[in-house]
């Protein structure tokens, strides 16, 4: 047959176009150049509705015999170049899904939420030159309109070529469902069906749906064409796709080995925790890796694109997440994650396109044989990346990590606390909200001596690599030379799961010190904790060496070169390990070790305030972190020294001068605030801070005794657990005892206009 457009151009000319008159002349009288209607007569063009139009009020034609004449031939030819295109695409077989199969995957009360995703997986997976695809599944499913909207630049057997409507159903009556969405779609205005290919789809059996599409053809409703596809056409669709029978057979009761889908993955991780993690968490890593994701997608195959991350699992979580983005998530349809070198063996043949993902090093060595032809994506651990990645997903910041949390349905108490012991990664995070042990459990714990030697690094937190002093500390926690502990530091970057270690310029850590505690727990003996005790002793005991100069020219500490020999990271991370022995160790170690470990910690404090006139100041930044240390000893040590005739915490009342100068309060009224949070120790807490609220201290900051009472107990905004019922009760206890301090409360409750409050220092 000669080219459709020539057809239907010569139909034109012999019988739409007066005899004798020029193509100038016509394209005069129809309002269009010369060179269109030119092209259209030689076959060079198709006829569109808008020239059917003209060609109608200019000669009489019939636009609508005219359309349905280019939509006849059109099928024709699309026809034709589909059975071309069915050659060149071959899958190697490594799924065998039947149409009695896929019939009774119909069954299911999900396959209609299912089936759209089904199809729009095959359409992306075997489609040439796609410019639409638009199958709304799952929740969306029910929405009105066409079920499926496609629009092709190219035909194959299964996707004709320009615009087709898709209208699909699981009934058990095909046949019924497809009459009705047929006659629902003939409101459709002439125009739009003539330039339309009416699909319907059922997963079902229908032998009749040849005959079927064959007498809407001839009814003259003026589609373009007309096609049905069962449970038959889905199974030989299916042998030309790769990602869709992976997809399809996790919906199956079918083993598949060595391949699953993103959304696999993506369920399984995220389902592991409760409540389960949402896509928020990776919503700033989406954001900047999408720019340079999207240049590899369109760029022509040369490399795979690495992405590092804590595990594999949150590698694969991030991949899912970033394929849902809109600029990429065409090509989400083609994704499938290999962890099997033959499965991906297998299919590296495979002509249809699709994104192999490697998830292991396994499959990480078939990727030479494909990479250069298609886009592949490979995981990588963060900390043993060679040569560098493409992205690696970036610590998360503070405020993300609690946005995430939140839309996890985390309240804001829980929310600190598991930022804490997360150490706001994702994979520990999971960890930590896991009720399943193999997965609270990381991998590196099972490999005692690589456990073993993270112990020190656990209960030192972090320290700064260059100051002598603090390695001198890590050699006396360890028991062994500061090199040794160095490539301790190297072997555990080489985890290839969960790294547990960080260093970032000259500074050491572990990455999450809850996550790590509970992990090596087990191996820790009581020479560990008294090695470690040892050594917080002597670090914190360490004197202020700026306490030596002038109260205004402290600020100035480091120009004079008055600062600790030990790092304020080695600090702070002992006093984080005192916390958590606090609150953990006595559940960790007791039993097992027969050590009373929160004892252990008061003691310590004890010695590190004792006598409280030598020492308070020099302690003043870590206040806080003993209070929450030992709470109930804290207290105690205040409390006998307020009952003294000159009581030595008055010394930090005093008022601050000069706008450089340190608040020397500050650290005390945070300890507390800290300690306000236990309703255990609310009544005790709140009666020191009334005897501090009875010294007027006559500076601006907001710092004041008095302020932090007033939040503790504040009507709208407790700093506090306690109950109302509790705090209603200390009040009452205020009033008797401190009448001025409580009547001042009382009237800044009542007082009208708006209240402005800020949130006391948090446990």
């Amino acid at each position: 047959m000669p080219p459709n457009e020539t057809t239907v151009g010569q139909h034109i000319r012999d019988n739409v176009i007066p005899p004798g008159m020029s193509v100038k002349a016509a394209a005069a009288q129809l309002g269009v150049g010369r060179p269109a209607l030119s092209n259209l007569l030689n076959g060079k063009a198709a006829l569109s509705p808008k020239m059917a139009l003209r060609l109608e009020r200019a000669f009489g034609a019939s636009r609508t015999e005219l359309l349905e004449l280019q939509a006849s031939h059109d099928d024709e030819r699309h026809r034709q170049e589909g059975g071309a295109v069915a050659v060149g695409r071959y899958v190697p077989t490594f799924l065998t899904i039947k149409a009695h199969d896929i019939a009774a995957w119909a069954e299911q009360v999900a396959a209609r939420e299912h089936l759209p995703v089904l199809l729009r997986k095959l359409i992306h997976g075997t489609g040439r030159d796609l410019e639409c695809v638009d199958f709304p599944g799952f929740d969306n499913s029910q929405r009105p309109g066409w079920d499926g909207w496609v629009e092709a630049g190219t035909a194959t057997p299964w996707i004709p070529k320009g615009v087709s409507g898709w209208e699909f159903g699981t009934s058990a009556r095909p046949r019924q469902k497809a009459d009705d969405d047929y006659a629902k779609r003939l409101r459709l205005p002439v125009q739009e069906r003539a330039r339309c290919t009416f699909v319907f789809v059922t997963p079902r059996n229908w032998p009749e749906k040849a005959e079927w599409a064959k007498q809407k053809e001839a009814s003259g409703d003026g589609w373009r064409a007309v096609r049905a596809y069962d449970a038959s056409d889905l199974e030989q669709w299916l042998e030309q796709s790769v990602a869709a029978p992976v997809w399809l057979a996790g919906h199956l009761p079918m083993p598949v080995e060595g391949v699953e889908t993103l959304e696999a993955c993506w369920s399984k991780w995220a389902s592991a925790a409760t409540p389960n993690i949402t896509p928020h968490i990776f919503k700033t890593a989406v954001a900047a890796c999408i720019k340079p994701f999207k240049g590899w997608l369109e760029a022509s195959p040369q490399r795979p694109f690495l992405v590092a991350a804590d595990s594999t699992g949150e590698a694969l979580a991030f991949i899912a997440c970033l394929f849902e983005h809109a600029d990429v998530s065409r090509q989400r349809d083609l994704a499938a994650v290999f962890t099997s070198s033959n499965a991906l063996n297998t299919l590296a043949a495979a002509s249809s396109p699709f994104i192999p993902i490697a998830a292991n090093a396994e499959t990480q060595e078939s990727l030479p044989n494909v990479f250069a032809r298609m886009h592949c994506i490979a995981t990588c651990p963060r900390n043993a990346v060679d040569p560098a990645p493409d992205f690696a997903l970036p610590l998360m910041g503070y405020t993300a990590f609690a946005q995430a949390l939140e839309a996890m349905g985390v309240g804001q108490h829980e929310s600190q606390r598991l930022i804490s012991e997360s150490g706001r990664s994702p994979t520990i995070l999971r960890r930590r909200l896991s009720a399943l042990p193999a997965i609270r459990r990381p991998p590196w714990a099972s490999d005692q001596a690589l456990a073993r030697s993270l112990i020190p690094i656990c209960l030192a937190g972090a320290w700064h690599t260059h100051k002598s002093a603090d390695q001198s500390a890590l050699k006396k926690l360890a028991e062994c030379e500061y090199e040794e502990l160095e490539r301790n530091i190297t072997a555990l970057q080489q985890v290839e799961e969960d790294c547990p270690v960080w260093s970032v310029g000259q500074h050491h850590g572990v990455t999450s010190k809850v996550d790590a505690l509970f992990a090596i727990a087990g191996l820790m003996t009581e020479q560990d904790i008294g090695k470690f005790f040892r050594m917080a002793e002597e670090v914190l005991s360490e004197a202020d060496p700026a306490l030596d100069l002038p109260e205004s020219d402290r600020w100035m500490a480091a120009v004079h070169n008055k600062l600790r020999d030990h790092s304020a990271a080695l600090r702070d991370g002992i006093g984080e390990t005192l916390v958590l022995l606090s609150v953990h160790g006595n559940n960790l170690f007791q039993d097992r070790l027969g050590a009373d470990i929160a004892a252990q910690v008061s003691g310590l404090i004890t010695r590190l305030l004792t006598p409280l006139g030598e020492k308070l100041q020099s302690q003043e930044r870590d206040l806080a972190i003993y209070a929450e240390a030992a709470p109930g000893k804290f207290l105690e040590i205040l409390e006998e020294d307020l009952r003294s005739d000159e009581p030595v915490v008055r010394q930090l009342l005093r008022p601050v001068r000069g706008a450089f100068s340190h608040c020397p309060r500050t650290g005390l009224l945070w300890a507390l605030e800290c300690i306000a949070w236990n309703p255990d120790f609310l009544s005790r807490t709140c009666i020191v801070l009334a005897q501090l609220s009875r010294v007027e201290i006559d500076d601006n900051w907001a710092n004041h005794p008095a302020n932090s009472l007033a939040g503790i107990l504040r009507s709208w905004m407790p700093q506090t657990a306690a109950s109302l019922a509790d705090r209603k009760a200390v009040l009452a206890m205020l009033v008797k005892r401190f009448p001025l301090v409580a009547w001042q409360l009382c009237v800044a409750e009542i007082r009208i206009g708006q209240h402005f409050a800020m949130d006391n220092y948090r446990p």
